[in-house]
């Protein structure tokens, strides 16, 4: 109960600092959306790719393997492109999230030897400023998952536009779509060059899609919780060791 109380009024007092770290988190959580995003976008196309490819022989495909080694060969480089800056992403929210956090607490000082003189625990004022940031990282989650779903077709336009911008290697090839005739000679399908290489994402994919970003986010969201109550802790530690000795911890 103490706790439902003094966080809000806590957020309300430092609302300038408050607001900063919910924008940073919106920030970071909105990114990691995108690329996350992306990776769904890219393993749905080659997935499609694939699974079209498999309705022809491998005479077939013999017929137009260069054109269709580029296309997998593309698919499959631009997806390991957005794996790795989504571990980029990652790696610099936890090291952007342990330094501002020990900022932070440094910055909290004073309040924190306060704390300690009215014989509040360590892990109480871990807690107290712990939860206080969980907080902010949770109306970010609520803001960026609400924007998810209400924008959820422009959303898709966009990212459909940035993947077509990473696959311009394949625009000679999208421009002229005949490169891969040779896989339809004699065999009836139900889609056509033009759609191997400009796949269609349908509305019903989207929230498939959409629902697989919701559920990967947890990774994001660690990665910003996990350093902010790991240095919340030592930070902590270190003040009350200090305020023990008789020392300031300011």
């Amino acid at each position: 109960m103490f706790f439902l109380k003094s966080i809000p009024a806590n957020i309300h007092y430092y609302w300038r600092q408050s607001l900063a770290i919910y924008l940073l988190d919106c920030l970071f959580l909105g990114l990691a959306t995108i690329i996350l995003g992306l990776i769904r976008l890219e393993r749905h196309n080659l997935t499609q790719l694939k699974s079209q490819l498999a309705n022809f022989t491998a005479e077939e495909k013999f017929a137009a393997d260069h054109p269709l080694k580029t296309l997998l060969h593309s698919n499959q480089t631009v997806l390991e492109r957005y794996q790795t800056a989504y571990l980029l992403l990652m790696i610099v929210g936890i090291i952007a999230t342990v330094i501002i956090s020990w900022l932070a607490f440094k910055i909290l000082a004073r309040d924190i030897e306060t704390f300690f003189s009215a014989n509040w625990t360590r892990t109480k004022v871990t807690l107290y400023y712990g939860l206080t940031a969980l907080c902010l990282l949770f109306f970010a989650v609520v803001t960026i998952s609400l924007l998810l779903l209400v924008a959820n077709q422009p959303f898709w336009r966009g990212l459909e536009a940035i993947n077509h911008y990473w696959h311009r290697p394949l625009q000679a090839m999208q421009k002229a779509p005949k490169t891969l005739n040779p896989l339809f000679k004699n065999h009836l399908t139900d889609f056509s060059s033009h759609s191997l290489l400009n796949p269609t994402l349908h509305n019903s994919v989207k929230q498939t899609l959409t629902n697989q970003i919701l559920g990967q986010l947890w990774q994001a969201i660690i990665s910003l919780a996990a350093p902010i109550l790991m240095i919340g802790g030592l930070q902590v530690s270190r003040f009350k060791k200090k305020y023990l000795r008789g020392e300031s911890v300011c």
